[in-house]
């Protein structure tokens, strides 16, 4: 599967995997890497930005877009899910991690995370993992399959941070889902960090850009 990939600026030692929103690009947010290279930090960390594949999306009557799992309402996600591609995208998510830790990686070195839709899948395949990862990054997503996810989390067992961070103002998804993402993964007795950003919409702000970095120098120190 096709990504952009912003490689380390000295011998890599960990590797942040980060996918994009509906009917975006791994481009799209690839200004992350951009700003934290600015900035000179994570020099040691390389970035993956994966591409979705196109696919028709209900919600938007149909249409083909870019798309890690179809969606047919944001007004009851709980509702109506394809359940079949979370589960794929969790899968395409999973070899990525594969495939670093096949190049010397350890897992422990490598965070996982994505805005909206990729948020979804990044927590579904945080929650549901074999392999102990440095961490979570959900940003203005919703917890997917609410009915399974405890379940399928509790035959794992693996703990590892997540840093979740969602606008008060999000009219696209709901400030409340990122609400009971918090209160799921307190009941999974998870370790997180929840942030709102008072005002945001469905976007990132430089506050939270800056909130993710201080997370991942934390769970992927230059050692």
């Amino acid at each position: 599967m096709s990504a952009v990939r912003i490689p380390a600026l000295k011998e890599q030692t960990a590797t942040f995997i980060f996918m994009h929103g509906l009917g975006d690009s791994g481009s799209g947010w690839k200004f992350l890497a951009d700003e934290y290279r600015r900035l000179r930090v994570l020099d040691h960390v390389a970035f993956i930005f994966p591409n979705a594949p196109t696919q028709k999306v209900t919600l938007n009557f149909g249409l083909q877009m870019p798309s890690w799992f179809d969606i047919i309402s944001l007004d009851k996600v709980e509702a109506q899910e394809d359940t079949q591609g979370m589960l794929e995208s969790a899968g395409r998510l999973r070899k990525f991690i594969d495939d670093e830790i096949a190049k010397g990686i350890k897992p422990e070195r490598i965070v996982i995370g994505g805005f909206s839709q990729g948020c979804t899948i990044s927590l579904l395949a945080g929650l549901t993992t074999d392999v102990k990862l440095g961490g979570v990054v959900g940003l203005s997503g919703f917890m997917p399959m609410r009915s399974q996810i405890s379940r399928l989390h509790e035959e794992k067992g693996i703990k590892m941070p997540f840093f979740i961070g969602h606008g008060t103002a999000d009219p696209v998804v709901k400030y409340e889902y990122g609400v009971f993402t918090k209160q799921v993964l307190e009941s999974l007795n998870v370790p997180y960090e929840f942030h709102e950003y008072k005002g945001l919409s469905h976007s990132a702000s430089p506050q939270e850009i800056n909130d993710v970095l201080q997370f991942l120098n934390r769970q992927l120190p230059d050692n």
